[in-house]
């Protein structure tokens, strides 16, 4: 499958795969899923909000599966971050900052815990297109020699959540 996101500023289109989408998805930008013959299937919204999902559910995940010990400050960083998605009102952006700073010391060579305080940074940031890709990538870093099936995952994971969100 193929996509293609589109600039609500100048109309610039860039096309990727499904491999390529989690480092690819910008704010305020339209995601199309387009069919083998180049035709418009579908297209979605990117907001501020689904970033934030984005980089929280792969920082999660990579925590998860990746890492073979418990990083409390990484995990307290996604519940946090978490927390602001159902109510964003409820946790300030430098509540957010300093649970990024303190999983990022905490484990500074893991790149799950880099990836939940991205997750962090993203709801903290009005743009939040940066900090969503990082985390894309920083969970893929930690997924190791299966980075590639990381970055199809996490495609999955954006398309099925745009769906469902319809």
């Amino acid at each position: 499958m193929t996509y293609q996101i589109i600039s609500t500023f100048d109309g610039s289109t860039e096309t990727c795969s499904l491999s390529e989408l989690s480092r690819q998805v910008k704010l305020n930008y339209i995601l199309c899923e387009l069919g083998t013959d180049g035709t418009l299937i579908d297209s979605w919204p990117l907001d501020h909000r689904a970033l934030v999902t984005f980089a929280v559910e792969f920082a999660d995940y990579a925590l998860k599966h990746y890492t073979k010990k418990k990083i409390l400050e990484a995990e307290a960083c996604i519940t946090l971050t978490k927390q602001w998605l159902k109510n964003q009102d409820s946790v300030s952006n430098e509540e957010l900052k300093v649970a990024a700073n303190a999983a990022v010391a905490a484990a500074y060579a893991a790149y799950a815990a880099t990836a939940a305080a991205y997750a962090a940074d993203a709801a903290a940031a009005d743009a939040a297109t940066a900090a969503a890709a990082y985390a894309a990538t920083a969970a893929a870093n930690a997924a190791g020699k299966s980075k590639e099936a990381e970055l199809i995952r996490q495609g999955g994971f954006i398309v099925e959540y745009l769906r469902a969100a319809a």
